[in-house]
Order: C-alpha cells, then structure tokens, then sequence
C-alpha cells in the first residue's frame, strides 16, 4: 500500500514527464515561435505565423532604460531578523492530511523546545515539542497529549520550513508525510 508521500510523488513525476513532453513537442515543430533580437529592436512572429508579427522596435533601449541591473542597493537602516538566532520564534506547520500545528518555540542549551496545538478534523490538542538546529536543518520531536509523537527533519530558508515527517500512533501504527510551513519570530 502506498504512502500519501509516495502517490503525491508519483502524480509528480507523470505531470512533469507530460509537461517536459509537451514542450519538445513544440520546440520540436515547424510551428514553434521565433524571436530576433538585434540592435535595432526584436521582433516576434507567433508561432511562425507572419500574418501575427507584432514589432518591437525600441524594445531593447526600454528594456535598458528600465529593468534594474543585478546590483541592489538595501538602506543600511533595513535589518531583517534571522528567526534562527531569536531567542524565541512561532513555527507553523501544515501536514498532509491536513492538520495544523501551531508551536510557540524557545531556545535551550540543548536546543529548543515548546508549546502549541495541534488542529485535526476531530479538534484541537496541546502538544509539546523538543529539537535541534543545525545550520538550516530544525529536527523536531512534537508530542500530542494522545500520546501521537510525531518526528519532523525540516529544511529552512529564510521564513519557509518544510520536510517529511514520521508519525507514531498510541496504538503502534506508524505513518509518514509531509510538512511545510512558516517560521517567524
């Protein structure tokens, strides 16, 4: 029997076999779309049609004119919190079978642990939760008052968390899923 992890990957991969499929097809054709850019202009010709041949004189010098270089200047003003630093920080996590946990998080000297709920369709129970953060990787132990322990290894970028997790039941059945949510301070 297949897992939700397992038939979500699965749908995955055939949608992009479809869509990788479907773009050789057309680069492939005698009807694909043709574009010319020179330094006088460019110039576009939909799908090899020249009856639709839509001019785009002057489109490099407005591109010149208006598209920022690669070089961004930020105000030394603009400081943006690192959430793995804060002593403290909110995790919000959405699962597959969607649930929701909720976990008000603090730093230890072993690593972190905290509080929260955890929403399912049947309602809301506290949890608790104990963990680690080693560079972008937060390993979480969340422990429903059912007696659910459910052992998450998340990757974070920036505010954006997500990653599998493991799923003990009271009864002894395990299962497994994916998370992804927000990490705020």
């Amino acid at each position: 029997m297949l897992n939700r992890a397992e038939t979500a990957a699965g749908e995955s991969k055939t949608k992009a076999l479809i869509a990788i499929l479907i773009l050789m097809l057309a680069a492939g054709s005698h009807a694909a779309a043709t574009c010319a850019c020179s330094l006088g202009g460019a110039s576009y010709n939909f799908l090899g049609d020249q009856a639709v041949d839509v001019n785009m004189e002057g489109y490099d010098e407005f591109a010149r004119e208006n598209v920022p270089t690669s070089s961004i200047a930020v105000p030394n003003s603009v400081v943006v919190p690192d959430v793995k630093a804060s002593a403290e920080s909110r995790l919000s996590l959405d699962l597959e079978d969607k649930s929701n946990i909720h976990l008000a998080l603090s730093k230890t000297r072993e690593g972190m642990s905290g509080r929260g709920n955890m929403t399912e369709i049947n309602g809301t129970e506290p949890v608790v939760a104990v963990g680690t953060l080693q560079g972008n990787k937060l390993s979480l132990d969340v422990t429903a008052s059912g007696g659910e322990l459910y052992k998450f290894n998340l990757a974070s970028e920036g505010s954006t968390v997500m990653g599998d997790f493991s799923e003990s039941l009271s009864n002894g059945v395990s299962l497994t899923g994916l998370a992804k949510g927000k990490w705020v301070i």
